[in-house]
């Protein structure tokens, strides 16, 4: 009885620090998150100047995933896809670097790679290829 206290003690403390390292999240330097530390004007130039770039974005996946739906998917055509989204992401990547933008808090750049593993994963074109 008194070892399965012990037990369930340590697996509450050991949740509680959990949650509370979980609900800090990751801070820079000083305790400060990094966009608290980005000028406003700067996100909103990096914005402006990258529109036309993440609507071709999402514009290509949408593509990608036509193509990975069909009954015969063209592997060539989704490889030239795929080399079209890394280009896009690195032409937004520099123009982030130019405004001292971080990409870490935007959500394009992991949900794309969550997405092709995740439900589309047994779709024929994604199976057993590494994206």
């Amino acid at each position: 009885m008194k070892g399965r206290t012990v037990i369930g003690l340590v697996v509450v403390l050991g949740l509680l620090i959990m949650s509370a390292v979980y609900a800090s999240g990751y801070r820079g330097s000083y305790g400060m998150s990094t966009w608290q530390t980005v000028d406003v004007e700067k996100i909103k130039q990096f914005q402006k100047e990258t529109l036309s770039l993440r609507d071709g974005l999402i514009t290509k996946r949408l593509e990608l995933r036509q193509e990975c739906g069909k009954q015969d998917p063209d592997t060539d055509r989704i490889t030239a896809l795929k080399k079209e989204i890394r280009d896009i992401r690195s032409k937004i990547q520099e123009v982030a670097d130019k405004y001292e933008v971080p990409l870490g808090c935007m959500k394009w750049r992991n949900r794309a790679e969550r997405c092709m593993r995740g439900p589309m994963a047994q779709n024929r074109c994604i199976a057993g290829r590494n994206w």
